[in-house]
């Protein structure tokens, strides 16, 4: 909690931060004390985003009051999580009494609110098997973490050699990555730089994405790449018939935004391989020129 001096802060902890439609989630809730009087907590309310106006409300049975420093366990709640997917908060109030040590006697002062918010995300159902090409560079590991997430948030499970599946023989890793590309729904290339060229000032990307790119187009995969925008284009990324979603290390968020326009078509291309409805909606979003130069633009421009 904050207010001039904060008071208390709130510890959440849920089953699980991501939720399919309609499931439920439990929340475990810890408070510790923040000041330096004793806390009295009578009752909890949680107000979940995807309920405007609608808060759940819990009263506390304290045994003793809670001295400074210390922590306690508050009520658990269980709430049905929302049908359409997508990302949603979760904000916590508290009825807090503080003791007056220069009267001796207990002061009410409401229900304090958290500041902060809690994040769940509702994914897209079904899920879909990915193929993910990417590098396995220490250098290029945290990056390549966060994108993954990102990308399991719309509903893919990833598919990585070496690391969801392994080849027995190294002499086989060609044919196992064809194998697991060919079972897959979907392929999504995370195209990092790689050696940097001072006559064209632009990284290249791993060699590898060209090959595994490549086995994806002959399979008759839907493809969809995930380009840092510093690496010049080669191989499928130099054609705009082939949708690129550009990204910049230091503003992930950004790709987030692109990536929550991108995703619910590309889903769509999956489960019917209607590719017409995918770029339809990039050409409605005005996304459709350079895979999504224009949008990428507008945004770091707001930024």
């Amino acid at each position: 909690m904050r207010e001039k001096q904060p008071l208390w802060g709130l510890g959440l902890k849920a089953d699980s931060y991501i939720k399919r439609p309609k499931e439920i989630l439990g929340i475990t809730l810890t408070v510790r004390n923040l000041s330096d009087s004793a806390l009295y907590f009578s009752m909890v309310e949680i107000f979940p985003s995807w309920i405007p106006g609608k808060k759940g409300i819990r009263p506390v049975n304290m045994k003793n009051y809670l001295a400074a420093g210390d922590a306690t366990f508050l009520p658990s709640f269980k709430v049905k999580v929302p049908s359409k997917p997508g990302l949603y908060t979760l904000k916590f109030g508290l009825e807090t009494w503080i003791y007056n040590y220069y009267t001796a006697n207990w002061e009410n002062l409401g229900v304090l609110q958290t500041d902060d918010w809690g994040y769940i995300q509702v994914t897209p159902q079904p899920c879909f098997s990915a193929f993910i090409s990417y590098s396995s560079r220490t250098e290029d590991i945290p990056i390549v973490e966060q994108i993954i997430t990102m990308i399991e948030l719309w509903g893919f499970s990833p598919i990585r050699v070496g690391i969801d599946v392994f080849s027995e023989d190294p002499a086989k890793i060609p044919d196992d990555i064809k194998n697991q590309i060919e079972m897959c729904n979907a392929f999504i290339g995370i195209a990092t730089p790689r050696d940097y060229s001072f006559q064209e000032r632009r990284f290249n990307t791993f060699p590898w994405l060209h090959v595994e790119s490549g086995v994806a187009f002959r399979s008759d995969k839907p493809l969809l790449f995930i380009v840092d925008g510093r690496i010049k284009p080669e191989g499928f990324l130099e054609y705009g018939n082939f949708p690129k979603v550009f990204y910049h290390p230091t503003k992930l968020d950004i790709l987030e935004h692109r990536l929550a326009v991108v995703m619910p078509g590309f889903r769509s291309w999956i489960a019917g391989n209607r590719q017409k409805d995918f770029w339809d909606g990039l050409g409605k979003a005005g996304l459709i020129l350079g895979g999504i130069c224009l949008v990428a633009k507008a945004l770091e421009e707001k930024k």
